[in-house]
């Protein structure tokens, strides 16, 4: 099970034990994992990954705990296993985790200064590993968990979606403002399956079937015209992620559909046949019909590849990560990039 990371490392986030960033995919020590990766999610500086096991593993910045491990050790250099129950979906903020399980609970550890961790009122940082109090409610599953950088959004099984942390551009519905613990997003008209998080809005999606979609937030300001690029409803996807700036959706005949932000090359190129798509911050990765790794946008920090221009956007369409091996899974983070192959 061969992990290739790239990209922003000042932090050891990609878990390959040195700080430097990378243009190129180097590999991980992934052999220890217990099973398979199904899941990679990037705060600021760290980085979880989630196994089929239920096992989630942590690299990078911990000073404040938001790897869930003893700040003793203010940053780890490789991915370490946690101590929690099996877990099923993972998040991050800029510098918070999030941790649930079909059945509940939450657990949040980290800090964030405009309600993150969803604790309570004032709670702005917590080194250990904290369970959300009276959440979900009784009866209810979680079915999806999404974050951006000061958000976080719960959708559960009865079609209602939940949310806390800033949500002053109404990324979080009405009222506008910081959310300190779990509130119920009633500006919703449909049941909602799935949900992704910008930085400064929240995309919830109904039933692939029907279509149903809603974008919320931007209230202050929508320089990229995101508010009135969404589609008034979007079938068949199988998908959809976010960017800081753009929502992406994979659609069942294999394309890949996009709007919000390209100043740097972020939304997709024309007519190009994916099986699987990985949205980092201001970059994606996917990988094509023919079993292609590509990558394009913003890669400041290496985190496309080579060659890139003087803005460090990619050059061209897209770069190519060849790393060798049949790939089973992509992810991307803040300005990261991961490759696992067979």
């Amino acid at each position: 099970m061969p992990i290739f990371a790239l990209g922003s490392n000042g932090s050891c986030q990609l878990g390959i034990g040195h700080d430097d960033d990378l243009s190129a995919p180097s590999l991980v020590e992934g052999h220890k994992l217990d099973a398979p990766i199904t899941s990679i999610k990037a705060g600021g500086n760290h980085t979880l990954s989630l196994t089929k096991a239920g096992t989630v593993y942590a690299t990078g910045e911990n000073s404040d705990g938001r790897c869930a491990l003893d700040t003793e050790t203010v940053s780890i250099s490789s991915f370490t296993p946690l101590k929690l129950p099996s877990i099923d979906f993972v998040a991050a903020t800029w510098d918070a985790s999030i941790f649930a399980s079909t059945q509940g609970p939450i657990f949040a550890c980290g800090s964030g200064a405009k309600g993150e961790l969803g604790l309570d009122q004032g709670v702005v940082r917590s080194e250990s590993l904290s369970q959300i109090p009276n959440f979900p409610p009784t009866g209810t599953q979680v079915i999806d968990l999404a974050a951006c950088m000061g958000h976080v959004i719960v959708v559960l099984s009865n079609g209602d979606v939940y949310g806390w942390g800033n949500g002053q551009h109404g990324q979080l519905g009405t009222p506008l403002g910081v959310v300190w613990q779990p509130r119920k997003i009633d500006d919703i008209s449909f049941p909602v399956s799935r949900a992704v998080c910008g930085k400064d809005f929240t995309c919830v999606f109904g039933n692939p079937t029907e279509g149903k979609l809603q974008l919320f937030g931007l209230a202050k300001r929508d320089r990229f015209n995101i508010k009135p690029s969404t589609p008034q409803t979007l079938n068949d996807w199988i998908d959809v992620q976010a960017t800081w700036g753009g929502v992406y959706a994979l659609l069942s005949d294999n394309r890949l559909v996009a709007w919000g932000r390209d100043d740097h090359g972020q939304l997709p190129p024309a007519d190009l046949p994916v099986t699987a798509m990985a949205a980092g911050s201001e970059h994606m990765l996917v990988l094509t019909t023919a079993g292609k790794v590509l990558a394009w946008g913003w890669g400041e920090h290496g985190n496309c590849g080579l060659p890139t221009d003087e803005q460090r956007d990619v050059k061209g369409r897209w770069n190519e990560l060849d790393v060798g091996g049949k790939v089973q899974h992509i992810g991307a983070g803040c300005a990261t990039s991961w490759i696992i192959t067979s």
